[in-house]
């Protein structure tokens, strides 16, 4: 008589859902604080050197590349030069307001900074934008 080990296979296929779930659980419910299923910040750099007055140059320097204290047009000029042309991502890169956008499109359209291009694709016209030559030099003098 041949003996049934059809139960071995489905304890293999239930092994990893349970060791997933039963973390889970755990931790939802509250009995252990310890643990988790994944690392926080599984990609965190441990090794980060400590501010020196060798690394001041490289901080001065990332400082003084820093978009932070940019105005909003030279912003949009800039991530138009670097090819991104839909309004969406724009948007999205530069964390700007639909209304604000908007206007500061505009504002480079009258100024001729920047056009606007009708495109025809699969799935309808799509509108992309694209910097112009006076653009470019406007964002360097900036």
């Amino acid at each position: 008589m041949e003996e049934n080990y059809s139960w071995i296979y489905l304890l293999i296929f239930l092994i990893i859902p349970i060791a997933r779930i039963v973390p889970r659980l755990l931790k939802r419910g509250g009995f252990n604080e310890n643990i988790t299923t994944r690392p926080e910040s599984p990609r965190e750099n441990f090794f980060q050197e400590s501010p020196s007055p060798d690394n001041f140059e490289e901080s001065s320097r990332r400082d003084e590349f820093s978009t932070k204290n940019w105005p909003k047009e030279k912003i949009v000029l800039g991530l138009l030069m670097t090819n991104v042309s839909k309004f969406e991502e724009i948007q999205k890169k530069g964390n700007l307001s639909t209304n604000n956008l908007d206007t500061i499109l505009q504002d480079l359209e009258k100024r001729g900074l920047m056009k606007p291009l009708e495109k025809n694709g699969p799935f309808g016209k799509s509108i992309q934008l694209k910097i112009t030559e006076k653009g470019v030099a406007e964002f360097r003098r900036m």
